[in-house]
């Protein structure tokens, strides 16, 4: 999905209340699964639901060969793709650097994926209102960004904004206020050269930088997990990530661009990015309430993107 809105607790992403596999809720994590994770039995193993995600459910499980995360995915929901390929393509070449959970097992299907577990602790909301914190993360960006992108997981985010506009125009649904479905393409438009993403090399983006999705290891280093949304674009779209996510972290937007090593972009052009991103996010949130009923969070977010559309491009943050 486009953007975590549970709020799970702050603390070690460790081993958080274990029960043996045979006193949880076993019928929601798939057998078949199960069979995939190393050293994996019944009577040794432990499994524990992992707090946070919203269409996804994650399970830490404890067997006699280490610990492992399983994801359990009813249906593929990421904003960018029809399948998981990509995702999986793109977190392979992330954990090849580092940068990333190790893939164990990742189900052809995209029921499931299996990775090793992460130690350390996720980042809250207020991590992102923290200069050292936006410090870690733009060295995290770097490394990643510095990574030769793959040939799968490219696309055209114009092309992918008229899809989405012309999805909600057959669906009769409404554009944000002041922004009819032809204006607000046309200021997409303006807004991708204002930012300059042209004249920047493209990049392995993770492009879902919610705290629940950042683990800070022991050594301080900032791993990433939870890879659906990933894509191969412009840089500069992984910190407007982080900045619509959380507004806290634009008074420090100059440390975050600094150290992810895109210190030379202007203030113009990262506003103009990040109203991409918001439009983007709230055209996402649109027509997925055409499909499904939306939470309460979902709605606030939706509205939240779309008062920050209606004033047109900003000339900054």
């Amino acid at each position: 999905m486009a953007e975590d809105l549970s709020t799970p607790p702050a603390g070690e992403r460790a081993e958080p209340g274990l029960t043996p596999a045979g006193h949880t809720p076993q019928g929601a994590v798939p057998p078949e699964a199960l069979a995939h994770v190393p050293g994996f039995a019944p009577a040794e193993a432990r499994i524990t639901p992992l707090p946070g995600g919203g269409f996804n459910r994650s399970y830490l499980v404890l067997t006699p060969a280490g610990r492992f995360v399983l994801r359990s995915s009813p249906e593929p929901d990421a904003w960018l793709a029809a399948d998981r390929s990509v995702e999986r393509a793109l977190h392979g070449v992330a954990a090849a650097a580092g940068l990333a959970p190790p893939i164990v097992h990742a189900d052809p299907a995209d029921r499931w994926l299996i990775t090793e577990f992460v130690e350390g602790i996720a980042w809250t909301d207020a991590s992102f209102a923290r200069r050292e914190c936006l410090s870690k993360l733009g060295d995290t960006l770097r490394a990643l960004h510095a990574i030769a992108p793959p040939a799968v997981g490219r696309f055209d985010l114009l092309q992918a904004l008229g899809h989405y506009a012309q999805r909600l125009e057959r669906a009769g649904a409404d554009m944000p206020a002041g922004c009819p479905a032809g204006e607000c393409l046309e200021q997409a438009d303006v807004a991708w050269r204002v930012s300059g993403a042209s004249e920047r090399a493209v990049a392995v983006l993770h492009h879902d930088l919610h705290g629940s999705n950042l683990i800070e290891g022991p050594s301080g280093r900032v791993v990433l997990i939870d890879w659906e949304c990933a894509v191969v674009n412009d840089p500069l779209l992984d910190v407007a990530c982080a900045l619509s996510y959380f507004p806290s972290a634009r008074a420090h937007a100059d440390v975050l661009l600094e150290r992810s090593g895109l210190g030379h972009v202007t203030e113009r052009q990262l506003a103009a990015s990040v109203w991409l991103f918001d439009l983007h996010m709230w055209l996402w949130y649109r027509e997925r309430r055409t499909r499904h009923d939306p939470s309460p969070a979902e709605l606030a977010a939706e509205a939240q993107r779309a008062r920050a559309l209606g004033g047109g491009i900003p000339s900054a943050l």
